[in-house]
Parts: C-alpha cells; sequence; structure tokens
C-alpha cells in the first residue's frame, strides 16, 4: 500500500532532511514492507532495483570477503536509506547483504519511481547527490580513523554512535552486535577489540553478554570517543 505518512524518521533521518516536495513525491510512490529479524532486506549480488528507507527498526550492512568471512559496514536505523548507489548505476548489483537484527519496517522506492521523481522533481536529485557527497566525507574521515585514532577509541566511538540508534545517553542500553561485528565497524583485529570492550566492562561503562553488548554509561562512552 502506499505510504501516506513517514514514522519513524528522526530528525536526521533521509525523509525528514529531504525539501518537502520531494518528501510528498517519495511518499506516494513508495510502497511499507516489514522483515523479521534476520530476514534479508537486501541480499550480495542481487539487482538494484528499489532503494529503501527504513522507518523502524535496525538492521545490519555486512560485506562477504572472497575468504568466506564477513565484515559489518555499518549499522542502519530509522531515517536511514539503502540502495541509492544502485539506483543511480544502471548496471550496479548489491554488493552486501542488509539483515534485520530486529523487526524492521522501510519504504521501498523502485526504480520506475525513483527515475520519474528525480525527472519531476529536481529537489531529490540534489539531495541525493548531497548524500552521497557526504557519505563519501564520512569514508574519508573513516579513513583517516583508521590511520591516525588508536583502536580502543575506534571501538569506543562505533558503540557510541550505534548506541545512540538505539536509545540516549540517558538510559542504558543492549546492541545486538558480536565482537566480529564491532571489528568490522572499528577497522580493528577482534582480539583488539575484546582488549578495549574488557577495559570499559572492568570501568562499568559496559556489560559484555552473549551477541551483544549492553552499554551502561553512554555518557562515559562518549567521553572516551
Amino acid at each position: 500500500m502506499p505510504a501516506t505518512t513517514a514514522p519513524g524518521t528522526g530528525p536526521g533521518g533521509f525523509l525528514a532532511r529531504l525539501p518537502v516536495p520531494g518528501r510528498d513525491a517519495v511518499l506516494a510512490a513508495a510502497v511499507r514492507r516489514s522483515w523479521d529479524p534476520g530476514e534479508l532486506l537486501v541480499r550480495d549480488g542481487e539487482d538494484a532495483t528499489a532503494l529503501l528507507v527504513v522507518t523502524q527498526g535496525h538492521a545490519v550492512v555486512r560485506l562477504l570477503l572472497p575468504s568466506g568471512s564477513q565484515v559489518t559496514l555499518a549499522v542502519l536505523g530509522a531515517g536511514d536509506i539503502v540502495g541509492e548507489v544502485g539506483l543511480l548505476n544502471r548496471d550496479h548489483e548489491r554488493t552486501a547483504d542488509v539483515i534485520a537484527l530486529d523487526a524492521v519496517e522501510a519504504l521501498v522506492l523502485r526504480r520506475p519511481a525513483f527515475d520519474r521523481i528525480r525527472r519531476s522533481t529536481p529537489e531529490v536529485d540534489d539531495f541525493v547527490m548531497q548524500l552521497m557527497a557526504r557519505r563519501i566525507d564520512r569514508l574519508s574521515h573513516r579513513v583517516a580513523e583508521a590511520h591516525h585514532l588508536p583502536a580502543p577509541r575506534r571501538v569506543a566511538r562505533r558503540l557510541h554512535e550505534v548506541g545512540r540508534l538505539y536509545g540516549t545517553d540517558e538510559v542504558s542500553v543492549r546492541v545486538p552486535l558480536t565482537q566480529e561485528d564491532l571489528a568490522g565497524l572499528a577497522g580493528a583485529a577482534r582480539p583488539t577489540v575484546n582488549a578495549a570492550l574488557r577495559r570499559l566492562e572492568q570501568d562499568g561503562v559496559v556489560r559484555l553478554g552473549r551477541g551483544g553488548v549492553e552499554i551502561l554509561d553512554q555518557r562515559e562512552l562518549r567521553r572516551r570517543c
């Protein structure tokens, strides 16, 4: 069914920042879909036929390496988008899996509708280009971090960023990520991540558990970023 409202779009989300004419056009053309925890929103290697705007829940982006192992690239929350690169590149295939961490809802905008909106609503085209530029800038900052920022600070930064998707600084939150996930996000080896997390646990900042990390003190975690 068409999406006539924009649930789950926070102040920094895609729809919230999109100019009103473009937002209305996207909402009129998109349809809603839902996924259960563990389901694939996007599969590596499939044709890129749609853009997804997450409106509720969380998903993880994982890349399959030639060795057969996977590396986690990002965690998505309400307001994030998936698949815009594939729609801009006509011959593009999906390059990573996107997996629901919990119950996820998203608006699905198919390629024909996306192309039509770009032609009829220039604000959307301009905004998508700006979005791509910001992503490149963020990637550049991540590369610089990997060269100049100690691994414990990178671990703290990535954990704090993901924690903010799940809650505020005022409450403890559980982040359902493994140490392998955090290693990919922080660009660090798993033993290094384990040592950083153990130190945070000893200091009462986090509590480690099976398949996740509970952040007990977001403010202190932010201070260590």
